[in-house]
């Protein structure tokens, strides 16, 4: 058997990541499948850019679960009602290699017999098969019963997973959602569903208020940064495959800068790796440099970005909170004088604007203190406004004071 190609960039920036290049997660990994194979649905709860939808490609790869599962991952992220959800999981479900055959693909081809469409091949020779072709609108889409595509679930040979990332979605259907799927997923003994999502308040309200559809019918299951360590040691074994070295002060420049997001920090080794070469160590310039890169690369998305936020004083908000690094007391004198913000009521308008639960440019770690919810667009508008170096400077002090609000501790009092 002929071996894998090694791969040209060893580290992978899109959601699917080879076995092999994963970093860590094992106790994640293992605990998740553990919950699965007892019987639980899982609430997979993580922060933006952490790498939960790679972890679940991770987990779909995992040796016990494709021998012993079938595998649909959905992503309701562009969804926006109850038909959406309709056609992108009956496509999933037509789609899947274990769906062949299979009653329910015959029932949608003879509903779909007048149309022009092609549900894929086999081919016995290459072993590849053909994915399927609609040569219509969404609207015409025939539609097999929601019922009957969760009955064919529940029938099928080997049991299944099924993940529904950024679940929190269905909560801006017109439709009350949350109580339609209720009644198909409550009567599942061959599904296993993990509802997955970046809303950590919005998960936690769907399934731990006693008022919502899905209340307590799934495990708690959140995701937290990778260690510095691990995330060190992950670069220095891959790197060292490829005759190239890292220090530990790079690891960890690179690591508090993004406050420990994978996303970013995948991103800037994939640029560090393109301009190193062997025998040469990587060091923190190494890390500005990618930095750099990153930042031209994402230079029209973020002007763009700017140029829809119609309001000068939402802007001027923007670049404040993007000064400060983590933002407090906005509406005092000094910070409503210093970056020319009009009045306590209009921050706070636009305070809401910015934090729009589909597309948030800040979040808040607690109350009347922000952050930028992406640091690499943070990182733009500081070498925009010519202070790149400060924020470099400043990146461990921001980076401990950010990890304290955002994981606070708490000592409850013992009774006497």
């Amino acid at each position: 058997m002929a071996r894998t190609a090694r791969p040209i960039n060893p580290f992978y920036t899109g959601i699917k990541i080879p076995y092999k290049y994963f970093c860590d997660r094992e106790r994640e990994t293992d605990e998740i499948i553990d919950l699965l194979n007892n019987g639980n649905n899982v609430v997979l709860k993580a922060k933006r850019r952490i790498g939960k939808s790679s972890l679940i490609y991770h987990i779909f790869d995992h040796p016990e679960v494709t021998a012993r599962y079938n595998t649909l991952y959905l992503d309701l992220f562009g969804t926006t009602c109850l038909n959406d959800f309709h056609v992108l999981f009956q496509g999933k479900v037509l789609g899947a290699p274990f769906s062949r055959g299979a009653r329910v693909r015959k029932d949608f081809e003879n509903m779909a017999k007048n149309l022009s469409i092609s549900l894929g091949e086999y081919n016995p020779v290459t072993g590849n098969y053909s994915l399927p072709r609609i040569g219509i609108t969404p609207s015409q889409m025939p539609l097999i019963p929601l019922d009957e595509l969760f009955s064919f679930l529940e029938n099928t040979k080997k049991p299944n997973i099924v993940v529904f990332d950024e679940f929190q979605q269905i909560q801006y259907y017109p439709e009350r959602m949350a109580a339609i799927l209720r009644s198909s997923i409550q009567k599942m003994n061959n599904t296993r569903f993990v509802f997955s999502g970046s809303s950590s308040h919005m998960l936690t309200e769907m399934f731990n208020l006693n008022t919502q559809p899905f209340y307590k019918s799934a495990s708690p299951f959140d995701i937290r940064e990778l260690s510095l360590d691990k995330y060190h040691i992950f670069c220095k074994s891959v790197l060292e495959e490829y005759g190239r070295r890292i220090s530990y002060e790079a690891s960890r420049f690179l690591y508090i800068l993004f406050s420990g997001e994978t996303a970013p920090m995948q991103e800037t080794m994939n640029a560090v790796f393109r301009n190193s070469r062997p025998g040469k160590e990587i060091d923190v310039d190494s890390i500005k440099g990618a930095v750099e890169i990153l930042l031209d690369q994402r230079d029209n998305s973020y002007r763009e970005i700017l140029s829809r936020i119609e309001r000068p004083n939402t802007r001027n908000v923007l670049y404040c909170i993007a000064a400060m690094g983590i933002a407090g007391n906005l509406t005092s004198s000094k910070n409503m004088h210093y970056y020319r913000l009009d009045s306590a009521s209009s921050v706070q308008k636009s305070l809401i604007a910015l934090q729009d639960e589909k597309s948030p440019l800040i979040k808040r770690l607690s109350k009347g203190i922000y952050v930028m919810d992406d640091r690499v667009f943070e990182l733009w508008i500081a070498r925009e406004g010519n202070y790149l170096d400060y924020k470099y400077a400043a990146a461990e002090e921001r980076f401990f004071e950010q990890m304290e609000l955002e994981y606070p501790k708490f000592s409850p009092t013992s009774p006497a």
